[in-house]
C-alpha cells in the first residue's frame, strides 16, 4: 500500500505562540517511487567474447554499427559522412565501388557534409580505386579526408592520394602503387625480360632454351599488357595528384615515384616518407580523425579475432558507410 506523508507548517499567532499545524501538501510514496533512489545503474552490455558465441550475424552487424556510431559521435563526427573500407585481406574491386556509392547516396545525398574515409587494405584493382577516390571528393561539401590507421597499400594508396588530407599515425603506412597480375607485379615482367636477355647475351647457347621457356609462360599480348597497366597506374595517380594546387607542377614526378621507385609491393611508406613525397601540409597526424580510426580499428580487430577463433571460423569486412549495418559483411574463412 502507498504511504501518505503530510508536509505541514506551524501557524503561529501574533504573540509568537505555536498554533495548530496546518497541512500544506500530501505526498503519496508508493513502491515504485520509493525504489527510485536506489535504482541500479544502467546494465553494461555483454562483452563481445560472450556475445559473439550465440549472436546471429545480423546481431553482430547491428551491434558493431551501433558501437562505431558511438565512437564517431564521441570524436565529433556525428554529422560527417563517414565511410570505411576495412578489408585486411580482400582486394578492392567493383563491389567496393558500388558499396561506397550506395553509402554516399544514402548518408550524404545533398552533398552537404564533408567525407571521411577510413582505409585498411592491401590493395586491389586500380580502376575502382580511382573511381572511389573521385566519388568521395565529388560528394564532399568542402573536404575529403582519408584516414589510415594501419596499412593502405597500392590501390588503397591510390584512393588516399585523391583526398584533400591524409591522416596517418606512427603505425599508418601507404605503399607503392604496384599493379598486380595474378598476384605478381606487372613491373616485374619487364624486369624479368631484361634479366633473361642479359643472361642470353652472356651465355649465347642458352638463348634458344630461354626463348622456348618464354613462349610457354608468356604471350606477346601479356607482355604488352604489363607495360600498359603500369603506365595506366601512373596516369591515374597523376590525375588525382593534379587536383592539389600545391602539387600540380610536381604531380607527374610524384606519380612516377609512387609507381616506379619502389622495388617491393609491400614497401612501407610511413608518415615521414609520405611527407617527403606529398608534403607536410597534406599529411596530418595526431588528429581527432586518427583517434576515431584507432578506436574503430581496435574494435574491428577484436571482433575479427573472436570470429576467427570461434566455431564458425569467419572474418569481417566493412565496405561502405562506417556505421551502416548494411556495409558489414561476415565471410567464411578460407580453410586449408
Amino acid at each position: 500500500m502507498p504511504t501518505k506523508i503530510e508536509i505541514v507548517a506551524d501557524s503561529g499567532n501574533e504573540n509568537g505562540t505555536m498554533g495548530a499545524p496546518e497541512p500544506l501538501e500530501a505526498v503519496y510514496v508508493g513502491p515504485a517511487t520509493a525504489a527510485t533512489a536506489a535504482e541500479p545503474s544502467e546494465k553494461k552490455p555483454v562483452h563481445w567474447a560472450s556475445f559473439i558465441r550465440t549472436a546471429s550475424q545480423q546481431d553482430i552487424k547491428e551491434r558493431l554499427s551501433r558501437e562505431v556510431s558511438e565512437i564517431l559521435s564521441q570524436h565529433g563526427f556525428g554529422q560527417t559522412c563517414c565511410l570505411a573500407l576495412f578489408e585486411p585481406e580482400n582486394s578492392i574491386d567493383s563491389y567496393d565501388l558500388d558499396k561506397i556509392f550506395s553509402a554516399l547516396t544514402e548518408t550524404n545525398p545533398k552533398k552537404d557534409k564533408d567525407v571521411v574515409l577510413f582505409l585498411l587494405s592491401r590493395g586491389g584493382d586500380a580502376e575502382p580505386a580511382y573511381q572511389i577516390s573521385k566519388l568521395c571528393k565529388s560528394f564532399a561539401l568542402s573536404k575529403f579526408k582519408a584516414v589510415v590507421p594501419r596499412h593502405a597499400k597500392s590501390a588503397a594508396t591510390l584512393i588516399a592520394i585523391g583526398a584533400d588530407e591524409i591522416h596517418m599515425g606512427p603505425l599508418g603506412q601507404l605503399g607503392p602503387i604496384d599493379p598486380q597480375i595474378g598476384g605478381l607485379p606487372a613491373l616485374g615482367v619487364s624486369q624479368a625480360l631484361k634479366t633473361i636477355a642479359s643472361v642470353a647475351e652472356q651465355y649465347p647457347g642458352s638463348a634458344e632454351m630461354l626463348a622456348r621457356y618464354l613462349r610457354m609462360v608468356l604471350t606477346v599480348e601479356q607482355i604488352g599488357y604489363c607495360d600498359r597497366i603500369s603506365e595506366s597506374a601512373v596516369q591515374y595517380a597523376e590525375r588525382l595528384l593534379s587536383t592539389k594546387p600545391d602539387l600540380i607542377a610536381r604531380a607527374p614526378a610524384v606519380a612516377k615515384e609512387l609507381v616506379h621507385e619502389y622495388k617491393d609491393h609491400g614497401f612501407v611508406i610511413d608518415l615521414d616518407e609520405a611527407k617527403v613525397h606529398l608534403g607536410v601540409d597534406w599529411i596530418r597526424t595526431g588528429t581527432p580523425e586518427l583517434q576515431a580510426a584507432e578506436a574503430i580499428y581496435s574494435l574491428f580487430e577484436m571482433i575479427n579475432l573472436l570470429l576467427r577463433v570461434g566455431q564458425n571460423k569467419r572474418t569481417l569486412i566493412i565496405s561502405g558507410g562506417a556505421s551502416l549495418a548494411s556495409s558489414i559483411v561476415i565471410l567464411e574463412t578460407k580453410r586449408d
